[in-house]
């Protein structure tokens, strides 16, 4: 097996090439952006691995040697290929394209964009597959750095992103509500609110999100009575139990349609839920991904959410 020789520099390649098509120690220089003596060393240092003069200057052109005319159609070929698998950028078409794309998110997240999103995928982009990966924030801002995932859209009440590689973008703000079984209060006093045991979902992977930092400056801490990672099995479980939960509007909205609880406004004063998509700086970002940020923010337009 022949092995490339150590330190070989791939950019003489670049300098073949160039004096092949060019005739001109000059022109190719130019095409290649180097200087004409620049250019004179690279030659040299390429017809030293060669032990082959390569190009010979007669009547006011530099023609290859025989040499050179046999290894030409291999470094052609060679370049070609590199150029095509690394750096040849296709047009992304939509329509066509059968790509998969990873969102980080968050189940309550997921479950505000995911039918809206589908719905839109199906008429402009019917062979893109989406994989929903739910997993801790941090490890998601990971895998977005990384490569592993194209964009992540969660909650920011945790504190500020500090990611300098990652842009950060409001999709929308929500307010915490109160979820309680039918019938079982009247009203949500912050009494009742303190009294009552509650289910806390720990979406992030984090114990104390900010209803509990209010009410830890209050001298106040909840009974916790179970905490989940995700909030799909919750609604079931208050309408077999004397739990309560606080949990986004737009969420309870839809839990509201199929399962027989009551809403109260929270008794404290909390920030809203604001959630953001992350996604690394536009230079960073291929075109699909920049193409996929733009339709998770329309999705997340007023009147789609």
């Amino acid at each position: 097996m022949h092995s490339i020789p150590h330190a070989f520099d791939l950019n003489l390649l670049l300098v073949f090439r160039a004096l092949y098509q060019h005739k001109s120690v000059a022109k190719a220089a130019e095409s290649i952006y180097i200087s004409a003596s620049a250019f004179s060393h690279a030659l040299n240092r390429l017809r030293d691995v060669m032990e082959d003069p390569l190009f010979v200057r007669m009547k006011g052109e530099m023609l290859p040697t025989k040499k050179a005319e046999e290894i030409a159609p291999s470094i052609f070929e060679s370049l070609a290929l590199i150029s095509q698998q690394l750096f040849q950028v296709e047009p992304f078409d939509p329509i066509s394209s059968t790509m998969e794309f990873v969102i980080g998110t968050t189940d309550y997240t997921a479950f505000c964009v995911l039918p809206s999103l589908m719905k839109r995928l199906s008429v402009i982009a019917p062979n893109i597959k989406i994989r929903i990966m739910f997993e801790q924030q941090e490890a998601l801002f990971q895998s977005l750095v990384l490569g592993h995932v194209d964009a992540v859209i969660g909650y920011s009440e945790q504190g500020e992103m500090n990611h300098s590689a990652i842009v950060e973008q409001l999709c929308f703000s929500d307010r915490y509500v109160v979820v309680v079984p039918k019938r079982l209060y009247s009203t949500m006093r912050l009494e009742d609110y303190v009294e009552a045991k509650h289910i806390r979902v720990s979406a992030w992977g984090e114990h104390h999100g900010i209803v509990d930092r209010v009410l830890k400056t209050m001298g106040i801490t909840r009974q916790i009575a179970l905490e989940l990672p995700n909030m799909m099995v919750a609604p079931y479980i208050l309408e077999s139990s004397n739990l309560i939960m606080t949990l986004p509007s737009k969420a309870v909205e839809q839990f509201r349609t199929i399962h027989e609880i009551d809403v109260f406004d929270l008794p404290i004063k909390v920030p809203d839920y604001t959630v953001n998509l992350y996604t690394l700086a536009s230079h960073q970002t291929t075109s699909p991904q920049s193409w996929l940020s733009q339709i998770l923010l329309n999705v997340f337009e007023p009147a789609n959410i």
